[in-house]
């Protein structure tokens, strides 16, 4: 008997251990502090409709986190994606900061959508962008949508596995090579805009975003539609996407043009404390 128990332990005790191990740190568990303060600084960025104000202004935050990322080599830690839009999202952003305790939050903002979009932070306009950047195309080959939405879902991930990526950056402009991250951070649909059903992956650096692959099956209805895909940069590297081994999109590195807010690809600094809010919307 003395032994069995002494088994015992020792299974609670291996198990505790084990178990233990599969548990995320803390500052990366769902509501853990580093999540919940990300979170919160995303929530003082909020997205409008240029030249609209009240409710008939306001772009929706999607609800939850796209991402949560860290890039050590370049030290980007405690990383959020958000976004906005109950569709496809019009704009998004990458909210990250270094290690040093209260270090402030560097920010950047792109446009994802078709739609004008201006992003003001604790309550004053910070961003309003001139021009839109995402220009869609046909995915060439591609059998026809799915009836059933887990069979799109397979052919989504088939089409987004076609695509790969490499960037240029520093030190010395070397060449990275960008992974796909195999589940899409995000789903959506949309029948004013005639998206039946569209997906959101990540090009990655690490975990870091670097561009943006967005997958939709559009037309009035599913019998007649079609896929289309459409690429946005989330980083200031020189970067170059290929379908099926053939280049089919690249972006020049980005430098001064970053630093102005009527760009599409815009970065700023975010103090981690809120400012004073000014009264009055944009």
């Amino acid at each position: 008997m003395a032994k069995r128990s002494a088994w015992v332990l020792i299974l609670v005790a291996v198990s505790a251990i084990a178990a233990s191990a599969q548990q995320p740190a803390e500052e990366n568990k769902p509501g853990g502090s580093a999540l919940e303060q990300a979170a919160a600084v995303a929530r003082r960025l909020e997205a409008w409709r240029p030249g609209k104000s009240g409710e008939r202004g306001v772009v929706p935050a999607i609800e939850r986190p796209l991402l949560l990322f860290g890039d050590d080599p370049r030290n980007h830690t405690r990383g959020i994606l958000w976004g906005w839009g109950k569709g496809r999202p019009v704009a998004v952003a990458e909210l990250w900061r270094g290690r040093a305790e209260n270090a402030p939050y560097a920010a950047s903002l792109t446009v994802a959508g078709l739609e004008k979009i201006e992003i003001t932070a604790d309550g004053a306009r910070k961003w309003q962008p001139a021009e839109t950047q995402v220009a869609f195309a046909p995915v060439a080959g591609a059998s026809a949508p799915d009836a059933k939405e887990p069979g799109r879902l397979r052919q989504i991930k088939e089409i987004a596995r076609r695509f790969t990526a490499h960037e240029f950056w520093d030190p010395d402009n070397s060449r990275f090579e960008l992974r796909l991250l195999v589940q899409p951070v995000h789903r959506y649909r949309d029948s004013d805009a005639e998206i039946q059903d569209g997906a959101l992956f990540v090009l990655a650096h690490g975990t870091n975003p670097e561009a943006l692959l967005l997958i939709e099956v559009v037309r009035p209805t599913i019998e007649k539609s079609r896929w289309q895909y459409g690429l946005v940069r989330t980083s200031n590297a020189e970067i170059h996407v290929e379908l099926d081994g053939k280049e089919v999109w690249t972006q020049p590195r980005v430098k001064g043009s970053a630093l102005r807010p009527e760009h599409p690809y815009y970065v700023f600094t975010l103090p981690a404390a809120a400012a004073p809010a000014p009264t009055g919307n944009p």
